[in-house]
């Protein structure tokens, strides 16, 4: 089983009201959970570890989670409120405005840490890894996955939300990029962390390094050396999530192609690992023809052009 770890959000989609009045439509979101629906839509088995409120919205969250068959059996519910992100859509791309002082996620506690009996891969990221407690939890979590269970780490940077605790999470970043197997990063990532260039980065533990570019796709770094990854022209609906159905795509392929482990991704072909990328890129580019985090099913890219 795979489990992304992170946070469980509701995004405030922008919809027009009967009256014509700019309205929001709650839908679930947060980037462990958009992961998670995506790897079960993809048939893998996962589940989801983070925050979970008891509140209307973390009923909800619960909800959805259930009808994906996404386990949270490791989850413990708190009475702290779910984090809301308020979407604005620039030219298709999202822009969030986070409701998240003393919520669930942030509150999330060493305590709280799960067994990870049967997991084999971990996806982390996002703004989780902010603010402690949990940001502090989620890398004890990664410490404890240990060198046999592959590792997931997209920065999935929010600058906005750091606040006063830029200079820990830096560090927070730095220490958990040295334990991940695949590293990704977008353009805003890299111009915010600054991160050693990936030929330096895959001479640690990393046996990959994807470097997004959005409209562009991606480029896969390896041992290997590096792959260009296009993404097709389609109409862009929204963004929101793309990163996320990427990296879904990406395990799924791994998992499909019997290297989602560490010693079996350090030893994959550069084929392998180009295949996977273009996975998650097909994924994700059928993710932003629809609109908000809405991932597709092994049947929707079986049926897509």
């Amino acid at each position: 089983m795979i489990l992304s770890c992170g946070e469980a959000v509701i995004d405030m989609l922008p919809q027009m009201g009967a009256d014509g009045a700019p309205k929001h439509h709650p839908v679930t979101g947060g980037a462990a959970v958009n992961t998670a629906v995506a790897l079960a839509r993809l048939e893998q088995p996962v589940g989801f570890f983070g925050g979970l409120s008891m509140d209307e919205y973390g009923q909800f969250l619960c909800q959805a989670m259930r009808a994906e068959n996404i386990s949270f059996s490791r989850c413990t519910l708190v009475e702290s409120p779910t984090t809301l992100a308020f979407v604005e859509l620039v030219d298709g791309s999202p822009r969030f405005t986070f409701q998240d002082s003393g919520s669930a996620g942030r509150s999330l506690s060493m305590a709280q840490i799960p067994n990870l009996q049967g997991i084999g891969a971990l996806i982390f990221g996002g703004l989780s890894l902010i603010h402690r407690p949990a940001a502090g939890t989620f890398e004890a979590l990664m410490q404890m996955a240990g060198p046999k269970r592959l590792i997931l780490l997209d920065a999935n940077i929010r600058p906005a939300l750091i606040e006063t605790e830029e200079e820990s999470y830096r560090q927070r970043l730095t220490r958990m990029i040295a334990m991940a197997d695949i590293l990704k990063f977008s353009d805003e990532d890299i111009e915010w962390l600054r991160p050693d260039p990936p030929e330096q980065l895959l001479q640690g533990r990393a046996s990959v390094v994807v470097h997004s570019h959005g409209a562009n796709g991606v480029t896969a770094y390896s041992r290997h050396g590096a792959q260009h990854i296009p993404a097709p022209p389609v109409t862009v609906v929204d963004a929101v999530g793309a990163g996320d159905t990427f990296n879904a795509g990406f395990l799924a392929s791994l998992a499909q192609q019997k290297v989602l482990s560490p010693s079996a991704l350090a030893l994959s072909g550069i084929d392998q690992i180009n295949r996977a990328a273009a996975f998650g890129v097909r994924a994700a580019t059928f993710s932003v023809t629809r609109a908000g985090a809405n991932p597709p099913t092994i049947k929707d890219l079986q049926c897509a052009p």
